[in-house]
Protein backbone atom coordinates (compact mmCIF):
# COMPACT_ATOMS: atom_id res chain seq x y z
CA UNK A 1 0.00 0.00 0.00
CA UNK A 2 2.72 2.11 0.90
CA UNK A 3 4.62 1.57 -2.16
CA UNK A 4 1.88 2.38 -4.29
CA UNK A 5 0.99 5.72 -2.68
CA UNK A 6 4.73 6.94 -3.21
CA UNK A 7 4.10 6.00 -7.13
CA UNK A 8 0.92 7.74 -7.32
CA UNK A 9 2.20 10.92 -5.96
CA UNK A 10 5.52 11.04 -7.77
CA UNK A 11 3.08 10.78 -10.79
CA UNK A 12 0.85 13.64 -9.50
CA UNK A 13 3.56 15.65 -9.77
CA UNK A 14 3.08 15.22 -13.97
CA UNK A 15 -0.55 14.94 -14.03
CA UNK A 16 -2.60 16.14 -11.17
CA UNK A 17 -4.99 18.43 -11.77
CA UNK A 18 -4.01 21.35 -13.29
CA UNK A 19 -7.10 23.28 -15.20
CA UNK A 20 -8.84 26.37 -13.73
CA UNK A 21 -11.39 25.05 -11.40
CA UNK A 22 -14.84 26.68 -11.37
CA UNK A 23 -15.60 29.16 -8.38
CA UNK A 24 -18.02 28.70 -5.65
CA UNK A 25 -19.52 31.39 -4.10
CA UNK A 26 -21.90 30.87 -0.13
CA UNK A 27 -25.67 30.86 -0.22
CA UNK A 28 -27.63 30.96 2.80
CA UNK A 29 -29.67 28.23 4.44
CA UNK A 30 -30.74 30.00 7.54
CA UNK A 31 -29.06 26.66 9.96
CA UNK A 32 -26.54 25.22 10.92
CA UNK A 33 -27.48 21.74 10.32
CA UNK A 34 -25.33 18.94 8.53
CA UNK A 35 -27.30 18.70 5.33
CA UNK A 36 -27.13 15.34 3.31
CA UNK A 37 -29.05 15.45 0.04
CA UNK A 38 -30.25 17.91 -2.39
CA UNK A 39 -32.83 17.70 -5.24
CA UNK A 40 -34.06 19.50 -8.80
CA UNK A 41 -36.57 18.48 -9.85
CA UNK A 42 -37.21 22.20 -11.98
CA UNK A 43 -35.34 25.12 -12.98
CA UNK A 44 -37.22 26.78 -9.85
CA UNK A 45 -38.10 23.91 -7.18
CA UNK A 46 -35.60 22.45 -5.13
CA UNK A 47 -35.25 20.08 -2.00
CA UNK A 48 -32.91 20.21 0.88
CA UNK A 49 -32.94 17.01 3.50
CA UNK A 50 -30.35 17.04 6.38
CA UNK A 51 -30.23 16.13 9.88
CA UNK A 52 -32.72 16.54 13.02
CA UNK A 53 -35.32 16.29 10.29
CA UNK A 54 -34.58 19.58 8.48
CA UNK A 55 -36.01 20.12 4.83
CA UNK A 56 -35.66 23.23 3.22
CA UNK A 57 -37.19 24.04 -0.11
CA UNK A 58 -36.60 27.12 -3.00
CA UNK A 59 -39.43 28.08 -5.19
CA UNK A 60 -36.74 30.52 -6.90
CA UNK A 61 -33.93 28.09 -8.45
CA UNK A 62 -31.91 28.07 -5.33
CA UNK A 63 -31.22 31.99 -4.40
CA UNK A 64 -33.59 32.03 -1.19
CA UNK A 65 -34.11 28.59 0.73
CA UNK A 66 -37.02 28.17 3.27
CA UNK A 67 -37.42 25.43 6.25
CA UNK A 68 -40.81 23.32 5.52
CA UNK A 69 -43.43 22.29 8.41
CA UNK A 70 -44.25 19.05 7.04
CA UNK A 71 -46.00 16.08 8.38
CA UNK A 72 -46.20 12.00 7.85
CA UNK A 73 -42.73 11.20 8.87
CA UNK A 74 -42.02 9.22 11.85
CA UNK A 75 -38.58 9.49 13.18
CA UNK A 76 -37.05 6.74 15.60
CA UNK A 77 -34.65 8.13 18.33
CA UNK A 78 -31.28 8.17 16.89
CA UNK A 79 -32.68 8.32 13.21
CA UNK A 80 -33.94 11.81 12.70
CA UNK A 81 -32.08 12.39 9.88
CA UNK A 82 -33.44 12.59 5.60
CA UNK A 83 -30.51 11.50 4.35
CA UNK A 84 -32.02 10.73 0.59
CA UNK A 85 -34.22 12.86 -1.74
CA UNK A 86 -35.53 12.05 -4.95
CA UNK A 87 -38.37 14.04 -6.68
CA UNK A 88 -39.86 12.81 -10.23
CA UNK A 89 -41.78 15.74 -10.47
CA UNK A 90 -42.21 19.44 -8.51
CA UNK A 91 -44.27 18.14 -6.29
CA UNK A 92 -44.09 14.29 -6.15
CA UNK A 93 -40.98 12.86 -4.46
CA UNK A 94 -39.40 10.02 -2.11
CA UNK A 95 -37.00 10.32 0.71
CA UNK A 96 -35.33 7.82 2.92
CA UNK A 97 -35.19 8.68 6.81
CA UNK A 98 -32.84 7.27 9.38
CA UNK A 99 -31.00 5.50 8.84
CA UNK A 100 -33.70 2.97 9.77
CA UNK A 101 -36.70 5.59 10.21
CA UNK A 102 -37.98 4.17 6.98
CA UNK A 103 -39.25 5.61 3.24
CA UNK A 104 -41.79 8.20 2.55
CA UNK A 105 -43.43 9.40 -0.66
CA UNK A 106 -44.92 13.07 -1.30
CA UNK A 107 -47.38 13.80 -3.67
CA UNK A 108 -47.70 17.55 -2.79
CA UNK A 109 -44.45 19.11 -2.29
CA UNK A 110 -42.93 17.78 0.38
CA UNK A 111 -45.88 19.35 2.66
CA UNK A 112 -47.08 16.02 3.54
CA UNK A 113 -45.78 12.66 3.32
CA UNK A 114 -46.88 9.00 3.53
CA UNK A 115 -44.86 5.92 4.69
CA UNK A 116 -43.68 3.21 1.75
CA UNK A 117 -45.11 0.20 2.42
CA UNK A 118 -44.01 -3.29 1.21
CA UNK A 119 -40.28 -3.08 1.89
CA UNK A 120 -37.89 -5.71 2.67
CA UNK A 121 -35.17 -3.06 3.49
CA UNK A 122 -34.20 -2.23 7.38
CA UNK A 123 -32.04 0.34 6.91
CA UNK A 124 -32.90 2.81 3.68
CA UNK A 125 -30.55 5.19 1.84
CA UNK A 126 -29.73 5.00 -1.83
CA UNK A 127 -32.90 5.55 -4.65
CA UNK A 128 -33.37 6.03 -8.41
CA UNK A 129 -36.78 6.32 -9.69
CA UNK A 130 -37.57 6.37 -14.03
CA UNK A 131 -41.34 7.93 -12.43
CA UNK A 132 -43.46 7.78 -9.72
CA UNK A 133 -44.22 4.45 -10.09
CA UNK A 134 -40.99 2.56 -11.09
CA UNK A 135 -37.58 2.86 -9.60
CA UNK A 136 -35.36 1.49 -6.00
CA UNK A 137 -35.10 1.81 -2.64
CA UNK A 138 -32.06 0.40 -1.47
CA UNK A 139 -30.62 -0.59 1.93
CA UNK A 140 -29.63 -3.14 4.20
CA UNK A 141 -31.19 -5.75 6.37
CA UNK A 142 -32.24 -5.57 10.13
CA UNK A 143 -29.71 -8.81 10.40
CA UNK A 144 -28.62 -9.11 6.47
CA UNK A 145 -25.76 -6.54 4.22
CA UNK A 146 -27.09 -5.22 0.57
CA UNK A 147 -30.83 -5.27 0.16
CA UNK A 148 -32.66 -3.28 -3.38
CA UNK A 149 -36.31 -2.92 -3.62
CA UNK A 150 -38.02 -2.53 -6.69
CA UNK A 151 -40.81 -0.84 -7.76
CA UNK A 152 -42.68 -2.19 -10.94
CA UNK A 153 -45.83 -0.54 -11.84
CA UNK A 154 -46.99 0.53 -8.43
CA UNK A 155 -45.80 -2.95 -6.93
CA UNK A 156 -43.03 -3.31 -4.42
CA UNK A 157 -40.70 -6.48 -5.04
CA UNK A 158 -37.45 -7.60 -3.81
CA UNK A 159 -34.41 -7.65 -5.71
CA UNK A 160 -31.90 -10.58 -6.24
CA UNK A 161 -28.35 -9.39 -5.12
CA UNK A 162 -26.21 -12.19 -5.40
CA UNK A 163 -23.80 -12.84 -2.54
CA UNK A 164 -24.67 -10.16 -0.60
CA UNK A 165 -22.70 -9.94 2.74
CA UNK A 166 -24.56 -10.47 5.75
CA UNK A 167 -23.03 -7.23 8.26
CA UNK A 168 -26.04 -4.90 8.55
CA UNK A 169 -23.47 -1.81 8.14
CA UNK A 170 -23.33 -2.24 4.69
CA UNK A 171 -26.21 -0.78 3.07
CA UNK A 172 -26.37 0.43 -0.06
CA UNK A 173 -26.18 4.41 -0.10
CA UNK A 174 -26.40 4.83 -3.92
CA UNK A 175 -28.14 3.67 -7.54
CA UNK A 176 -27.69 4.94 -10.85
CA UNK A 177 -29.20 4.10 -14.27
CA UNK A 178 -27.35 4.17 -17.45
CA UNK A 179 -31.06 3.17 -19.69
CA UNK A 180 -33.84 0.86 -18.31
CA UNK A 181 -31.84 -2.37 -18.12
CA UNK A 182 -28.13 -1.33 -17.02
CA UNK A 183 -27.53 0.30 -13.48
CA UNK A 184 -24.99 0.68 -11.07
CA UNK A 185 -24.59 0.51 -7.26
CA UNK A 186 -22.63 1.53 -3.96
CA UNK A 187 -22.50 -0.43 -0.85
CA UNK A 188 -20.73 0.66 2.20
CA UNK A 189 -19.11 -2.58 1.94
CA UNK A 190 -16.83 -1.50 -1.00
CA UNK A 191 -18.99 -3.47 -3.17
CA UNK A 192 -20.12 -1.95 -6.64
CA UNK A 193 -23.56 -3.76 -7.60
CA UNK A 194 -24.36 -3.74 -10.97
CA UNK A 195 -27.79 -5.11 -13.10
CA UNK A 196 -27.83 -5.61 -16.80
CA UNK A 197 -31.79 -7.23 -16.72
CA UNK A 198 -33.58 -3.71 -15.13
CA UNK A 199 -32.59 -4.31 -11.60
CA UNK A 200 -33.96 -7.88 -11.11
CA UNK A 201 -30.47 -9.19 -10.28
CA UNK A 202 -27.25 -7.44 -8.98
CA UNK A 203 -23.65 -9.40 -9.03
CA UNK A 204 -21.27 -7.63 -6.32
CA UNK A 205 -18.26 -6.17 -7.69
CA UNK A 206 -15.26 -5.06 -5.79
CA UNK A 207 -13.93 -1.57 -6.24
CA UNK A 208 -10.70 -1.97 -4.93
CA UNK A 209 -8.35 -4.00 -2.70
CA UNK A 210 -9.07 -2.12 -0.24
CA UNK A 211 -12.58 -2.25 -0.10
CA UNK A 212 -13.39 1.36 1.02
CA UNK A 213 -16.70 2.19 1.95
CA UNK A 214 -18.62 3.64 -0.63
CA UNK A 215 -20.50 6.72 -0.45
CA UNK A 216 -22.08 6.68 -4.28
CA UNK A 217 -21.71 5.82 -7.80
CA UNK A 218 -22.36 7.48 -11.69
CA UNK A 219 -22.64 6.46 -15.10
CA UNK A 220 -21.36 8.94 -17.44
CA UNK A 221 -21.79 6.61 -20.67
CA UNK A 222 -22.40 3.04 -21.60
CA UNK A 223 -18.41 2.28 -20.52
CA UNK A 224 -17.23 5.06 -18.14
CA UNK A 225 -18.31 5.10 -14.43
CA UNK A 226 -17.06 6.61 -11.22
CA UNK A 227 -17.42 5.66 -7.68
CA UNK A 228 -17.00 7.70 -4.59
CA UNK A 229 -15.90 6.36 -1.13
CA UNK A 230 -14.32 6.71 2.46
CA UNK A 231 -10.63 6.37 3.08
CA UNK A 232 -9.47 7.46 6.56
CA UNK A 233 -7.44 10.21 4.94
CA UNK A 234 -5.53 7.94 2.52
CA UNK A 235 -7.77 8.40 -0.45
CA UNK A 236 -5.95 9.80 -3.74
CA UNK A 237 -8.23 9.37 -6.64
CA UNK A 238 -12.16 8.50 -7.58
CA UNK A 239 -12.65 5.00 -8.52
CA UNK A 240 -13.50 4.81 -12.06
CA UNK A 241 -14.73 1.78 -15.07
CA UNK A 242 -14.13 1.86 -18.59
CA UNK A 243 -16.16 -1.46 -18.96
CA UNK A 244 -20.16 -0.15 -17.46
CA UNK A 245 -18.79 -1.09 -14.45
CA UNK A 246 -17.11 -4.43 -14.38
CA UNK A 247 -13.82 -3.83 -13.40
CA UNK A 248 -12.58 -0.85 -11.51
CA UNK A 249 -9.51 1.19 -10.98
CA UNK A 250 -7.84 4.35 -9.24
CA UNK A 251 -8.63 7.02 -11.50
CA UNK A 252 -4.75 8.93 -11.03
CA UNK A 253 -6.57 11.61 -12.80
CA UNK A 254 -8.51 13.04 -9.69
CA UNK A 255 -5.40 12.21 -7.67
CA UNK A 256 -4.51 14.97 -5.13
CA UNK A 257 -2.68 15.47 -1.93
CA UNK A 258 -5.82 16.56 -0.43
CA UNK A 259 -6.39 12.90 0.34
CA UNK A 260 -10.47 13.62 0.56
CA UNK A 261 -13.45 11.47 0.97
CA UNK A 262 -15.42 11.92 -2.14
CA UNK A 263 -19.15 11.79 -0.51
CA UNK A 264 -21.12 12.68 -3.64
CA UNK A 265 -21.13 12.15 -7.32
CA UNK A 266 -23.21 14.53 -9.94
CA UNK A 267 -23.22 14.96 -13.57
CA UNK A 268 -25.23 18.26 -14.60
CA UNK A 269 -27.22 18.94 -17.93
CA UNK A 270 -23.90 20.08 -20.05
CA UNK A 271 -22.14 16.95 -19.09
CA UNK A 272 -19.70 18.71 -16.22
CA UNK A 273 -19.13 15.80 -13.85
CA UNK A 274 -18.92 16.83 -10.00
CA UNK A 275 -17.53 15.71 -7.10
CA UNK A 276 -18.11 16.51 -3.20
CA UNK A 277 -16.17 15.73 -0.08
CA UNK A 278 -13.84 17.26 2.42
CA UNK A 279 -9.94 17.28 2.46
CA UNK A 280 -8.26 15.41 5.24
CA UNK A 281 -5.10 17.13 4.51
CA UNK A 282 -6.16 20.96 4.84
CA UNK A 283 -9.80 20.40 7.12
CA UNK A 284 -12.13 21.82 4.30
CA UNK A 285 -14.36 20.46 1.87
CA UNK A 286 -13.53 20.42 -1.80
CA UNK A 287 -14.93 19.97 -5.09
CA UNK A 288 -14.07 18.24 -8.15
CA UNK A 289 -15.34 18.96 -11.41
CA UNK A 290 -14.76 17.33 -14.96
CA UNK A 291 -15.98 17.65 -18.49
CA UNK A 292 -16.86 13.98 -18.93
CA UNK A 293 -14.19 13.19 -20.45
CA UNK A 294 -12.59 10.27 -18.07
CA UNK A 295 -9.47 12.07 -17.77
CA UNK A 296 -9.31 15.67 -16.54
CA UNK A 297 -10.22 17.00 -13.19
CA UNK A 298 -10.27 20.76 -11.59
CA UNK A 299 -10.70 20.86 -7.54
CA UNK A 300 -11.67 24.02 -5.70
CA UNK A 301 -11.17 24.01 -2.07
CA UNK A 302 -14.14 25.26 -0.39
CA UNK A 303 -15.18 26.01 3.77
CA UNK A 304 -17.06 22.59 4.63
CA UNK A 305 -17.23 19.29 3.68
CA UNK A 306 -19.75 19.06 0.59
CA UNK A 307 -22.19 15.72 1.54
CA UNK A 308 -24.08 16.17 -2.17
CA UNK A 309 -24.68 17.98 -5.70
CA UNK A 310 -27.36 18.54 -7.13
CA UNK A 311 -28.20 21.02 -10.68
CA UNK A 312 -31.26 22.89 -12.05
CA UNK A 313 -29.80 23.70 -15.60
CA UNK A 314 -27.37 23.00 -17.59
CA UNK A 315 -24.58 25.19 -15.63
CA UNK A 316 -26.00 26.28 -12.68
CA UNK A 317 -24.74 23.33 -9.72
CA UNK A 318 -25.39 23.70 -5.87
CA UNK A 319 -23.30 22.05 -2.92
CA UNK A 320 -24.61 21.33 0.60
CA UNK A 321 -22.82 20.13 3.16
CA UNK A 322 -21.73 20.52 7.02
CA UNK A 323 -22.83 23.49 9.40
CA UNK A 324 -25.82 24.12 7.00
CA UNK A 325 -23.13 24.96 4.07
CA UNK A 326 -24.99 25.59 0.39
CA UNK A 327 -22.30 27.16 -2.66
CA UNK A 328 -23.39 27.78 -5.99
CA UNK A 329 -21.12 27.99 -9.00
CA UNK A 330 -23.10 31.32 -10.15
CA UNK A 331 -22.38 34.56 -8.60
CA UNK A 332 -25.60 36.38 -8.06
CA UNK A 333 -24.29 39.38 -7.89
CA UNK A 334 -22.34 39.53 -11.38
CA UNK A 335 -25.23 40.10 -13.94
CA UNK A 336 -24.76 43.60 -14.29
CA UNK A 337 -27.35 45.54 -12.23
CA UNK A 338 -27.33 49.31 -12.51
CA UNK A 339 -26.87 51.24 -9.49
CA UNK A 340 -29.11 53.70 -10.96
CA UNK A 341 -32.18 51.77 -9.42
CA UNK A 342 -35.60 53.11 -9.56
CA UNK A 343 -37.97 51.64 -7.03
CA UNK A 344 -39.51 48.18 -7.81
CA UNK A 345 -42.99 49.95 -7.43
CA UNK A 346 -42.16 51.82 -10.27
CA UNK A 347 -42.98 48.74 -12.70
CA UNK A 348 -45.92 45.69 -12.30
CA UNK A 349 -44.56 42.74 -14.68
CA UNK A 350 -47.25 40.01 -15.04
CA UNK A 351 -48.20 37.50 -15.27
CA UNK A 352 -45.42 36.05 -13.14
CA UNK A 353 -44.70 32.63 -13.92
CA UNK A 354 -45.25 33.89 -17.18
CA UNK A 355 -46.27 31.28 -20.54
CA UNK A 356 -46.13 33.97 -23.35
CA UNK A 357 -47.31 37.40 -23.29
CA UNK A 358 -45.06 39.73 -20.49
CA UNK A 359 -47.26 42.90 -19.79
CA UNK A 360 -46.14 45.68 -18.01
CA UNK A 361 -47.67 48.54 -15.81
CA UNK A 362 -47.06 51.61 -14.31
CA UNK A 363 -44.29 52.88 -16.93
CA UNK A 364 -44.54 56.54 -17.21
CA UNK A 365 -40.99 56.89 -15.99
CA UNK A 366 -39.63 54.20 -17.90
CA UNK A 367 -42.06 55.43 -21.22
CA UNK A 368 -39.57 57.50 -22.89
CA UNK A 369 -37.27 57.45 -26.26
CA UNK A 370 -34.58 55.08 -26.51
CA UNK A 371 -36.12 52.97 -23.35
CA UNK A 372 -35.23 49.53 -24.49
CA UNK A 373 -35.51 46.24 -21.77
CA UNK A 374 -33.08 43.29 -21.41
CA UNK A 375 -33.40 39.79 -20.10
CA UNK A 376 -30.82 37.12 -19.04
CA UNK A 377 -30.73 34.25 -17.89
CA UNK A 378 -28.88 33.16 -13.67
CA UNK A 379 -25.47 32.92 -16.11
CA UNK A 380 -25.61 36.18 -17.05
CA UNK A 381 -26.44 35.35 -20.85
CA UNK A 382 -28.24 37.80 -22.55
CA UNK A 383 -30.77 35.95 -23.95
CA UNK A 384 -33.52 38.48 -25.73
CA UNK A 385 -33.70 42.31 -26.00
CA UNK A 386 -36.22 44.34 -27.38
CA UNK A 387 -37.60 48.80 -27.23
CA UNK A 388 -39.60 48.60 -24.16
CA UNK A 389 -43.26 48.41 -24.67
CA UNK A 390 -46.05 47.51 -22.35
CA UNK A 391 -46.17 44.25 -23.85
CA UNK A 392 -43.54 41.34 -24.98
CA UNK A 393 -43.73 38.36 -26.08
CA UNK A 394 -41.51 35.28 -24.63
CA UNK A 395 -42.97 31.97 -26.40
CA UNK A 396 -39.62 31.18 -27.15
CA UNK A 397 -37.63 31.49 -23.84
CA UNK A 398 -36.83 28.82 -22.48
CA UNK A 399 -38.24 27.26 -19.50
CA UNK A 400 -36.22 28.74 -16.30
CA UNK A 401 -35.62 31.95 -13.72
CA UNK A 402 -34.21 35.43 -15.70
CA UNK A 403 -33.68 39.11 -14.54
CA UNK A 404 -35.96 41.51 -16.63
CA UNK A 405 -33.86 44.58 -16.89
CA UNK A 406 -35.47 47.71 -18.37
CA UNK A 407 -33.05 50.58 -18.84
CA UNK A 408 -34.17 54.26 -19.70
CA UNK A 409 -32.62 57.85 -19.27
CA UNK A 410 -34.72 58.18 -15.71
CA UNK A 411 -32.79 54.96 -14.51
CA UNK A 412 -33.27 50.89 -14.74
CA UNK A 413 -35.43 48.44 -12.81
CA UNK A 414 -34.34 44.78 -12.64
CA UNK A 415 -37.65 42.26 -11.54
CA UNK A 416 -36.71 38.72 -11.44
CA UNK A 417 -38.92 36.49 -13.90
CA UNK A 418 -39.77 33.01 -13.89
CA UNK A 419 -40.42 31.22 -17.29
CA UNK A 420 -42.70 28.60 -17.37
Amino acid sequence: MMKKKIILAGLLMLIGSTCQAQNWFQVTSGTTKKLNTIDFPSATIGYIGGNDSILLKTVDGGQTWNELNYSGVTYMPGGEHIVNLDFVTENIGFMTVGPYSGSFKTINGGTTWTAITGLNTCYNQGMYFFDENNGFIGGAGCFQGELIDQLIAGSWTSATVNTSTWDAQNSVVDIDFFDANNGLAASRSGYILRTIDGGQNWDTIPASLEMNPLTSVIIINSTLAYAGYESSNTGFGLYISFDGGLTWEEDINSATFLYPDFMSLHQSGDGTVYSGGNSSSMTSGVIFDSPGDGISWNYAIVDFQINDISSHSDTIAFGIGDNGYIVVNQDWTSLGISTNELSSDKLEIFPNPVTNELNFKNTEELMVENAHIKIFSMTGELVHAENFHSQIILEKLKSGIYLVKIESENGTITRKLIKE
